[in-house]
């Protein structure tokens, strides 16, 4: 019994931690300007972009099509809506707040828009571990919303009812290949190099081009196969069924399936649709050309390599292709992506892996001419992969200044990670961010180091801040240094880079591992805490001096939390988010997610989580449980001068994404600061009921997050619990507003749940 009484202390005595300081909440901003080589970015925190898949929808109420990227590698989707320009013209803004709109995909696989059902509205196609999943697009009043027509989807085989499987590897091809208003699939065949004709017949045996009914027409589409080497391709096979499913005369000639693109258009103008595609082992798309007709009558007898033909495409890995009307001109122009999952051998240059051939022919004769190696990316900050920020004044002039670490970018001298320098060239207030260097004190000639992972700390006890970087050798090991700043605090940096010091590696630091420095234990110096792979952070005590810091390990599982299991390991800040005098630990995480929680009284304690829906989405006002860009990488400061730290969360596609902190800011006081350790509002998540116990006599009303009332104002008394019912809200994110006369208005932010 004695031990439950304690237990119950110790919540008791963390909720109301819990409670303090009132709500936290972020959204995402186009935030401050950035500038580099004399241009403003149109669109500086997208976040990055590495391997996209592109479509086009309608997002918002104009009548022109926007844009959406599905990103292989982070399985993240990404929004851009057509905005119209003082002078009519056209460009892509980002804009995530419709990102939330789609459904998950699958990790890793592939997401294509096309209009099945001939409604305006395009559908879903994407793979499923069935092979197909098919999303009808049922949006109403403006805002997206899918449901399942088929999963799996189903086909006539040529042995019987079989399941129209689809490696997720691939990109296939969905379209009205035989020009009689329904929509085909083209897709290689598992087993080999063929493709595969899935004819959608529900013209010809219903006369509705809007069905899914799928026949599975012959043994091998177009009368080709692709060979075992890259870029080899057989012509004139019989592709004619002959009784079983691996029939044909050429059936013993397959060759292992493991990766293909497909784009099928009709690109030399004779009305007979050609094909554009790429193998997992090639650096180019191939064309071969249509001698025969559409659908079942295709026929291939050639092909070409080099595509288009003058700067022709050509990627170390696997590319794929896409055709939208991207620069806003009414034609359909090409733009080619990396179909990977990752960077095998650091090949490609993620900075510039989306390239853009504008369609300056006609729609019935295509002339697509090379425009840009990085389409989008241009307009953002896209230093290729892994990028990690921080925020400084390193000038000494008041206002904060960046750096963004990367991954790594392969160059004449291999493959190494640098670390970019923006300054601040803004004001406290309206900050604005231009490049001067993309190797900030030469890093990268000096050491051979991947994965770059930097920090600003005070290393050595006075009370200005060093930088510290960690990264992985040429033989993957994690190493660890620092250099000290000469200056004094609130000056300019002065660091030296022939004074680069190591720290010994701590035990267990792993490549992956995510380090930040923050005095765990108040002694005066800096200790490291290390975000794990398995979702956990260790607390390693400097047990050093200022001239030569150690670290020790003191507990695997500090504040006994486990952000993400089994994910990857979680970025640590450590800042006052709020303005209560108290700092938080806000974490992230490789799907996004980024979780606030109490720093314990004592380092053995554990840590309470204070919110999870930090992220509101300014469309809909409810939490924004899009993905970033994973793996973020967070950084703190603030950057408007309002006393409120902004986060940017660097991405593992090389960018960065900026979130304005507009939690609710504490005012201390003489009483506040005693009265703010007490819950006065609980539980929170809650599935209807509120409780309110006000320390003042008072009105508490709950507000939408554009603050418009929701509930009628209820009278309070002082220490009295008085209860609210939410039964006729929806669920999402609301505000407790709290008046009392002569005292602040207190908010709290309560998350309804059912």
């Amino acid at each position: 019994m004695k031990k439950l009484f304690t237990i119950l202390c110790f919540l008791i005595l963390h909720i109301a931690r819990a409670q303090t300081g009132g709500s936290f909440s972020f959204r995402y901003e186009a935030g401050a300007t950035v500038k580099i080589v004399g241009r403003n970015l149109t669109n500086p925190w997208a976040g990055g972009i590495n391997g996209a898949q592109y479509s086009t929808i309608q997002l918002n109420a104009d009548t022109v099509q926007d844009l959406v990227l599905y990103d292989r590698q982070t399985s993240r989707i990404m929004t851009f809506v057509a905005e119209k320009q003082a002078n009519a013209s056209y460009l892509w803004r980002y804009a995530p707040q419709y990102e939330q709109q789609f459904p998950a995909i699958t990790y890793g696989t592939w997401m294509l828009l096309v209009d099945y059902d001939h409604d305006g509205r395009k559908d879903l196609f994407t793979h499923s571990n069935g092979g197909l999943r098919i999303l009808q697009n049922t949006a109403t009043n403006g805002k997206l919303s899918w449901k399942t027509i088929a999963d799996p989807v189903y086909h006539e085989g040529l042995s019987g009812t079989l399941n129209l499987y689809i490696n997720s590897v691939d990109i296939p091809a969905i379209l009205d290949v035989d020009n009689d208003g329904d929509i085909d699939i083209l897709t290689y065949d598992i087993n080999g190099g063929t493709a595969n004709l899935y004819q959608n017949m529900s013209v010809e045996r219903k006369k509705d081009p809007n069905g899914l009914d799928y026949k599975r027409i012959g043994f091998c589409w177009g009368n080709f196969k692709s060979d075992d080497d890259c870029d080899e391709f057989t012509f004139g096979l019989d592709c004619v069924y002959v009784g079983n499913e691996t029939g044909g005369d050429n059936a013993g000639a397959r060759v292992k399936h493991n990766g293909n693109s497909m784009l099928v258009i009709d690109v030399d103008g004779d009305g007979n649709k050609d094909l554009l595609t790429a193998h997992v082992t090639c650096p180019h798309v191939s064309m071969l050309t249509n001698v025969g007709g559409n659908g079942a009558s295709t026929r291939f007898a050639s092909y070409t390599n080099r595509f288009p033909a003058t700067n022709p495409i050509s990627f170390d890995v696997f590319p794929a292709l896409y055709a939208e009307d991207l620069d806003f001109d009414g034609l359909k122009d090409l733009v080619a992506s990396p179909n990977t999952y990752g960077n095998d051998g650091n090949l490609i240059d993620f900075r510039a892996s989306n390239w853009f051939y504008k369609n300056a022919g006609t729609a019935k004769l295509p002339n697509f001419q090379y425009g840009s190696k990085s389409f989008l990316q241009e307009d953002m900050i896209d230093f290729g992969e892994g990028a990690t920020p921080v925020l400084a004044d390193l000038d000494g002039d008041g206002d904060m200044d960046l750096l963004v670490g990367n991954a790594g970018v392969r160059s004449a001298s291999g493959y190494r990670a640098s670390i970019a320098h923006f300054e601040n060239t803004g004001t406290k207030s309206k900050p604005a961010f231009e490049l001067r260097t993309t190797d900030y004190l030469k890093l990268s000639e000096q050491f051979l180091l991947t994965d770059l992972k930097i920090a600003v700390a005070d290393i050595d006890g006075n009370n200005s801040f060093d930088l510290i970087f960690t990264g992985n050798s040429i033989n993957r090991a994690p190493e660890m240094r620092y250099i000290l700043n000469q200056a004094g605090r609130g000056a300019a940096f002065q660091l030296d880079a022939t004074k680069v010091q190591q720290i010994p590696t701590p035990d267990r630091l792993g490549i992956i591992d995510m380090p930040t420095w923050f005095d765990v234990d108040r002694d005066g110096k800096t200790d490291l805490l290390i975000g794990k792979q398995n979702g956990s952070i260790e607390y390693h005590r400097n047990t050093g001096t200022a001239a030569a810091p150690k670290y020790a390990l003191q507990q695997q599982n500090y504040g006994q939390i486990n952000v993400l299991p089994g994910a990857t390991s979680p970025s640590i800040v450590v800042i006052d988010l709020n303005g209560d005098q108290r700092p938080e630990l806000l974490t992230g995480t490789r799907d996004g997610i980024m979780k606030l929680y109490q720093l314990p009284d004592q380092p053995t304690n554990p840590m309470l989580l204070l919110d999870s829906t930090l992220v509101i989405n300014e469309l809909t006002q409810t939490a924004d449980q899009g993905t970033p860009g994973g793996n973020l990488a967070l950084t703190a400061a603030d950057l408007d001068g309002d006393g409120l730290p902004e986060v940017l969360a660097g991405t593992s596609t090389g960018g960065v994404r900026y979130l304005r902190n507009t939690s609710e800011k504490v005012i201390i006081t003489g009483t506040e600061e005693e009265e703010a350790r007490l819950p006065w509002v609980y539980p929170s998540p809650t599935d209807r009921f509120l409780r309110v116990k006000s320390p003042n006599n008072g009105v508490v009303q709950v507000l939408n997050l554009l603050g418009q009332p929701v509930t009628a104002r209820l009278a309070v008394q002082a220490h009295t619990e008085a209860t609210i019912d939410l039964g006729n809200l929806p669920v999402g994110v609301y505000l407790v507003r709290l008046l009392r006369e002569g005292q602040p208005v207190r908010h709290q932010k309560v998350v309804l749940s059912k």
